[in-house]
């Protein structure tokens, strides 16, 4: 797509697998009357005719205080303009001004299931104002909708796995989609939050990741149970002393309550503890894989190598019931709605997207599908089976700031200038975040995922990252 086109043209696809017959998912799917029970990121369609065929008069109903209101009493209906009930495919165009929006679902069928396949697409000269205003929040959190389709799919349809799946810090942007995900394949999913969501289709138990309560009996089970720790405070905030010791004391505090609880139940099958390879801190030209030492000197950054290194002993030092035990350290995981990408696109179409700092510093990354799928073969639900113990989720393609930067402006077709240090550090201070995340890098990779044979299916960043 030429640099021209990207302001009048715009298309983006999610996709997701579902353990489930491609009728009985595309029955739901095809009545666009229905979509509004299972995709939250709009209210639904109101359908102008029982028929549902080609040439339907169709009223989109976005959410949200403003657009809402402003689209239902200015924008005119839309039409359903396609549909093709051999390939499941229906698809619904609504007028924009000077232009239009393209809905588009299929069901493909796929091994022991479907893929649930949504394209949004964009012309005219609003395509750009569209993009960031509604297509892009239509297509957030896809994999939840598709969780939630798979749980009104007729029961007799779906494809079950004796499993217990437990998920500490189950609502963040990775142990959402590990849910979703894993629900979509069949599993049962307990996620346990310190705040419940409506309409969230794994099963809430709400605890403060200090003490035992009610959650703990999730962990017994007639089934294999299998525990991912990702609990934690968010990462990304100003580094003081009383932040990172916040981000100390709730990973080890967590961990520590997991354990206890884990010693009163049956032995897991599987127990992940989450942990991050920034413990390598500003590690400048090192090549690290799961045999390189913690460093120990000016490279080791308290809110990088401090905490991960106390999340890491917490796990090590505990009483850990489980028959195969894993410490993933995961790098920055990309895709679209990264919480990442936000601050650094945010300098990208400010005109400000060149290198950060030196630009020189690596940059690791796994793509949200490549760590998704390392997730179910570490428990075991897929090869090559991945070997207990430490485990980098880093794809083997790292990259430098600079390349990094490049690549975003070149997704967006914009210029930026060069954005220095001193940039990063004011913003970092505006938004209570930390510009060391931007500023420092790591080389890493997993001798071990190399070993065992895994095969990264995402190691183009851009088509990782594109929208």
């Amino acid at each position: 797509m030429s640099t021209q086109n990207k302001f009048t043209h715009w298309q983006r696809t999610e996709s997701q697998f579902l353990a489930a017959d491609p009728q009985a998912v595309y029955s739901i799917v095809g009545n666009l009357s229905q979509t509004g029970l299972w995709m939250k990121s709009f209210d639904g369609f109101i359908v102008h005719d029982d028929q549902r065929g080609v040439g339907t008069k169709v009223d989109l109903l976005p959410p949200g205080k403003v657009f809402g209101p402003l689209h239902r009493s200015t924008a005119p209906s839309g039409t359903i303009t396609r549909r093709n009930h051999q390939t499941r495919m229906v698809e619904f165009t609504q007028p924009q001004p000077a232009g239009e929006m393209t809905l588009r679902w299929q069901v493909d069928e796929y091994e022991n299931g479907c893929r649930v396949n949504f394209t949004v697409q964009l012309s005219g000269p609003g395509t750009t104002a569209f993009k960031f205003t509604v297509a892009n929040a239509l297509c957030k959190d896809f994999t939840v909708a598709a969780a939630r389709l798979y749980k009104i799919v007729a029961p007799t349809a779906h494809r079950k796995r004796d499993a217990q799946i437990v998920i500490s810090g189950g609502r963040g942007f990775l142990g959402r989609n590990l849910a979703a995900d894993l629900i979509c394949r069949g599993f049962s999913v307990a996620v346990l939050t310190r705040h419940s969501e409506k309409g969230f289709p794994a099963e809430q138990y709400v605890w403060d990741g200090t003490h035992q309560g009610p959650w703990t009996g999730v962990l017994k089970s007639e089934h294999p149970v299998h525990l991912i720790n990702l609990a934690g405070e968010r990462v990304d905030k100003r580094n003081t002393p009383q932040n990172i010791a916040a981000l100390t004391d709730s990973r080890v505090t967590s961990t520590q309550a997991l354990a206890q609880a884990a010693a009163a139940a049956p032995q897991l099958a599987t127990w992940i503890q989450s942990s991050t390879t920034a413990i390598f801190g500003d590690a400048g030209e090192t090549e690290l894989t799961e045999s390189s030492p913690i460093p120990s000197d000016h490279r080791a950054l308290p809110e990088m190598t401090g905490v991960a290194s106390a999340w890491e002993q917490a796990f090590n030092e505990a009483e850990v019931n489980a028959a195969q035990r894993y410490i993933l350290r995961t790098s920055l995981v990309m895709h679209p709605d990264a919480p990442l990408l936000g601050p650094l696109n945010m300098l990208v179409n400010t005109g400000l997207g060149g290198p950060l700092g030196t630009g020189k510093q690596w940059f690791s990354w796994i793509g949200l599908e490549d760590w998704l799928r390392l997730i179910r073969c570490m428990l075991g639900f897929e090869t090559p089976s991945i070997p207990a113990g430490l485990v980098h989720g880093a794809c083997p393609t790292p990259l430098r700031n600079a390349e990094v930067m490049a690549v975003l402006r070149t997704v967006a077709g914009l210029r930026g200038l060069p954005t220095g240090s001193v940039l990063p550090k004011i913003g970092a201070a505006i938004m209570g975040s930390n510009a060391r995340v931007a500023l420092t890098g790591r080389k890493v990779t997993s001798e071990v995922l190399a070993h065992a044979g895994f095969e990264f299916q995402e190691t183009d960043f851009a088509a990782t990252i594109s929208d």
